[in-house]
Order: structure tokens, then sequence, then C-alpha cells
């Protein structure tokens, strides 16, 4: 009999534990399906926040729209987002002590760090040491960038090149139209921005033409100003900085006093991005 009583309470025990373990089996799938809800539910949540940030970002919207937030759309609706540039030394950081302390490297961090959509963004960098318009133009050097297809073009304007080498203003204006014109032809979903290489030391001494670099700064900006070309005038906003900083120009400028240093080249990167943030 009371092995029969043992029996009976065994047989009760497994039951038990049957049960329980069927209850938490139940339990857990619950759990799971309540989990994997949640999860969809914030998944879904992301994805409307996502799309409702593309579309307050879409240029249609945004007529005055910062190139921060034309770059931080292009990086939601693509790969990456795409900038390249095209110059001569200012652009390759020609004094600077490496490429992370030239403009363009800087500029490349700042936006980087702007936004986790814009941490892929993508600068190639096309400066070319010692070339002036007329050498882009022959070394076919715009070609580079329109392969490059990308969503925004920097083109440094290699003033001071076309100044040292004695190119005449007319060329020199011939030879921004046909660059610009380049760009606008076969990359017409691209924004485009010219910026002017950096102050000089000499900015007044004629060359053997007779012109001065200020000369060349003045005839590209009335060329500038008839096409309604966007524009940063990197002499004047380097100069502003310098003034607001107490700062001199020698200060700033490598030992050729022409090419500037990883200081001349920190103002140079602040003054491109504030008018990158600029709306």
């Amino acid at each position: 009999m009371k092995k029969i009583g043992l029996l009976f309470m065994a047989g009760i025990c497994i039951v038990v534990l049957f049960l329980g373990h069927l209850h938490w089996n139940n339990m857990s799938k619950a759990a799971g399906i309540e989990g994997k809800k949640a999860a969809d539910r914030i998944k879904e949540k992301e994805k409307k926040e996502r799309q409702a940030l593309i579309q307050s970002l879409r240029p249609e919207n945004n007529k005055q729209q910062s190139l921060i937030d034309y770059l931080h759309y292009k990086s939601l609706t693509k790969d990456k987002a795409i900038i390249s540039i095209l110059g001569s030394n200012g652009t390759a950081g020609t004094g600077a002590s490496n490429s992370s302390n030239s403009w363009a490297g800087r500029l490349e961090k700042n936006l980087h760090s702007e936004s986790v959509d814009l941490a892929t963004l993508s600068l190639i960098n096309r400066g070319h040491e010692g070339y002036s318009t007329t050498d882009l133009l022959e070394g076919k050097k715009i070609d580079s960038i329109i392969k490059d297809n990308p969503d925004l073009v920097i083109f440094e304007n290699s003033l001071i090149n076309n100044h040292n080498q004695s190119i005449s203003l007319e060329q020199t204006e011939n030879d921004l139209i046909n660059i610009m014109s380049n760009f606008q032809k076969k990359l017409p979903n691209t924004k485009i921005l010219m910026i002017s290489p950096n102050p000089v030391a000499n900015s007044k001494t004629e060359n053997s033409i007779g012109f001065n670099y200020l000369d060349y700064i003045k005839v590209s900006e009335k060329i500038i100003k008839k096409n309604n070309w966007n524009y940063i005038d990197s002499v004047q906003g380097i100069q502003k900085k310098l003034k607001d900083e107490n700062i001199i120009l020698a200060d700033i400028l490598s030992e050729d006093n022409i090419h500037l240093n990883d200081q001349g080249y920190h103002i140079w990167s602040e003054v491109l991005y504030d008018y990158f943030r600029m709306e």
C-alpha cells in the first residue's frame, strides 16, 4: 500500500513537472512573440522617422537648403554622398604638415562628425600642385571629376598659379567658363561650388604681363557674378577671420609666403564649413 502511495505521488510530480514545463514553453513563446512585435514596432517607427526626415530634407522642399542638409539628404537616399574637389596647390594641401591638416581633410572630418548618416560621406581630392586653369583643361582633369559622378563639386580656381605663370586675364576668364560649362553640361544633377585660393603675402606684386593676384580675383568674380555661380571668396573670408581673431597673415603662411601652414588651413576650413552650414 505504501509502495502504491509512493508511485501515486511520483506520478503527480511528473504531471506537475510536465504541466509546468508546458506552461513555461507557452510563456516563452508568448514572450518571444511579444518581443518580435516590439522589435517590429521599433523598426516601423524608425522607418517612418527616416522617411519623414528624407521628406523634410528633399531639395525641392528647401529652396534655401544648406549644403550640409543637401549632403545629408543624399546620404539617406543612396549608398553614400560624394564630394569631388578640383584645384591646385591649395586643394592638394601644399604647406600642410599632412593631408588631414589641409582644408579638404579638415572639412571631411567635420562633415563625418556632423551626423551618423554623413559618416559614410566620401571626399575625393583631385588637387594638382602647380596647375593653372589652362593646365586643368589641357590635362583633362575635369574628366576625372565627371567620372566620379559626385553630388557636390568644389572647384578651387587655381588663380595663384595663373598669376605666377602670367596667364592672361582673358585666358583665365575663358578657362573658367569652359570648366564650369563642362561641369554644368555633364553633371546636371550635381551642385557646383567655386572657391578662390587663399590670400598671399605679395598680392599686389605684378607678374610679367603687368597684373597682380588681386586682378585675377577681380576678373574671376566678375564672370562669377555674371553667371550667378555659387562662390566662396576665400581671400575675404580668411582675412575676416584673421581680423576677428587678431592674427596677422604672416602667421598662417608657410615659408614661401604663398601657401598656408596648418593654422592657415584650419582657418580656411572654418570659412568653408561656415558656408556649408549657411541656409
